[in-house]
């Protein structure tokens, strides 16, 4: 995505379980930004913020090209929206903002090869921020493809370059990856793959190696580099759908939407089609329903799910309540899936509609169609 990032800114197994720190006394400590889920949209002008509100968009990432700075900010501000960019031309102006997320390095330093000469610069300032303060989260992007490609080569080129992905992480508190599945370009590992939505937790994994930091997904909303690379293509909104959900089984923190367009002949900010639109205003208001406890402990070794084969499942748990997502990854439908949740008690509660089915034994048995999602609540007795 190196031409992306120069035109928008210069600027497995279901069931295992992943404990929470044993020193975690109650649920309710360890829910990150004190519950809030942010869902944003990257590089926007300012004369869309009012569409991207009602489309449920609650953060504004990035200054985009050619645009005023502090009218951007004012405008988002005025907006109320939640803040992810670069420093003010005054960083101390920053101070205090808690509108303000973070502040953000430049996108995508792995992408073209720019990780040795970026890589110092990060560095340094990395050093310079937090030296004017030192509470402000920084926030950087990896490219999914190249991060995913050189953590997993073993040729000497690759394992070089791989090592300056610790160093880079060293300079953020949050870390985001962006791999676009239908929209946009893929490694050659990847480009057999075009339309599997589970690429998107591949960058999330190479990341996790790495550390333990919150993570954060862009999720693709248009047709990103059609035109420029082939067999690119806008995801459907199963698609969409398909992998918010599964960045947010993954972990993910937050979700980031990139509408764009970035034909060299025909460049849009916003090339989301109408049906991507109804999809993602009802994704989003369905992330509000679900509330504060997508911002617990990922999979917490309290509870146990697990589903079958090829159903991936998350788990969080919140007050005596868990909520359980299960993806199908795949194109094929699972008929008759058995979803355990060990200890669960009484009725499932389905997010979408609100549907109940009771669970016997702590066993939901569920008809999945290809790229379904289910997200349901059931209470533990915790």
């Amino acid at each position: 995505m190196a031409y992306l990032a120069s035109l928008l800114l210069l600027v497995p197994a279901t069931s295992c379980a992943r404990p929470i720190p044993a020193t975690v006394a109650r649920q309710d400590e360890t829910l990150f930004l004190n519950g809030h889920f942010p869902i944003g949209v990257f590089s926007q002008p300012v004369d869309s913020f009012e569409k991207w509100k009602q489309r449920g968009i609650d953060t504004l990432l990035e200054v985009p090209m050619n645009h005023d700075a502090v009218a951007w900010d004012r405008a988002a501000r005025a907006g109320g929206f939640r803040i992810i960019r670069r420093p003010a031309a005054n960083p101390r102006d920053d101070i205090g903002r808690k509108d303000l997320l973070a502040w953000s390095h430049w996108d995508e330093p792995d992408a073209a090869g720019r990780a040795p000469t970026w890589t110092p610069a990060f560095e340094k300032t990395y050093s310079e921020w937090r030296s004017i303060d030192p509470n402000r989260k920084i926030f950087l992007n990896f490219a999914g493809p190249d991060i995913t490609w050189f953590t997993t080569q073993r040729d000497s080129y690759s394992t070089n370059y791989a090592s300056y992905y610790p160093r880079l992480v060293a300079t953020a508190d949050w870390i985001a990856s962006d791999l676009y599945p239908a929209g946009g370009w893929l490694n050659r590992g990847h480009e057999s793959r075009r339309g599997d939505i589970a690429l998107i937790a591949e960058p999330m994994r190479a990341i996790k190696k790495l550390t333990n930091k919150p993570q954060f997904v862009f999720i693709e909303a248009s047709e990103i580099e059609s035109g420029n690379v082939a067999g690119a293509r806008c995801p459907t909104p199963e698609e969409m759908r398909a992998q918010i959900w599964y960045a947010i089984l993954h972990g993910a923190r937050g979700i980031f939407y990139f509408p764009a367009s970035v034909r060299r002949d025909a460049f849009r900010f916003d090339a989301s089609p109408p049906e991507i639109v109804k999809e993602m205003v009802r994704q989003n208001a369905l992330i509000r329903k679900a509330g504060r406890t997508l911002q617990g402990a990922v999979d917490p070794s309290q509870l146990q799910v697990s589903a079958d084969g090829p159903l991936e499942v998350g788990w969080r748990l919140l007050d005596g309540q868990a909520t359980v997502i299960v993806v199908n990854p795949t194109r094929k439908s699972v008929p008759e899936a058995k979803i355990t949740v060990a200890g669960a008690k009484g009725e499932a509660r389905f997010l979408s509609n609100d549907r109940r089915v009771p669970m016997s034994n702590g066993v939901l048995k569920e008809s999945i169609e290809p790229l379904g999602v289910r997200v349901f609540m059931v209470g533990t007795g915790d």
